[in-house]
């Protein structure tokens, strides 16, 4: 244990507090909402379909699975799964529980897609992934939001 000085240990106390209430004062600015009260939690749900932008036009994913020809012409086959390992966003093509709400699965979705097309070299044609998701929040009707990875030149 750290023998503080009694004014040392009001400036680290101090110190403490300000970086709680920042924690608190900032959580409605973030999709995950972490550190910010909330009575209720929130009962969404999900579906997420994939689909890819090739240079011949937007291809489905089912199950986000797809083929696709590398640079060198062989056809290779590729898996959301291999990469996203979270249960959650690895539910493709299925109504799914928001954890921690809509806006935080969304943008966890949009760091998967970005991550994933920064990761599969070796498809030579899919420019970007695209992500269909039907949103049912709070049980209200259905709306459909679509995320759009990076294309690949930018990443």
């Amino acid at each position: 244990m750290i023998d503080l000085r009694p004014r040392a240990r009001v400036v680290v106390a101090a110190c403490w507090l300000a970086g709680q209430a920042t924690l608190v004062l900032t959580a409605y600015g973030r999709p995950d909402r972490i550190f910010g009260f909330q009575m209720f939690p929130e009962a969404s749900t999900v579906e997420i379909r994939l689909s890819r932008e090739t240079g011949r036009g937007d291809f489905p994913a089912p199950r986000g699975e797809w083929s696709a020809r590398d640079a060198s012409g062989q056809l290779r086959h590729f898996a959301w799964r291999d990469r996203v390992r979270d249960p959650l966003l690895g539910s493709l093509d299925a109504r799914i529980f928001a954890s921690y709400g809509v806006d935080a699965q969304l943008a966890r979705l949009q760091r998967a897609l970005d991550d994933v097309i920064g990761h599969v070299p070796e498809d030579g044609e899919t420019v970007r992934l695209r992500a269909a998701v039907r949103v049912w929040k709070n049980g209200r009707s259905p709306e459909t939001v679509t995320l759009t990875s990076r294309a690949r030149g930018s990443i």
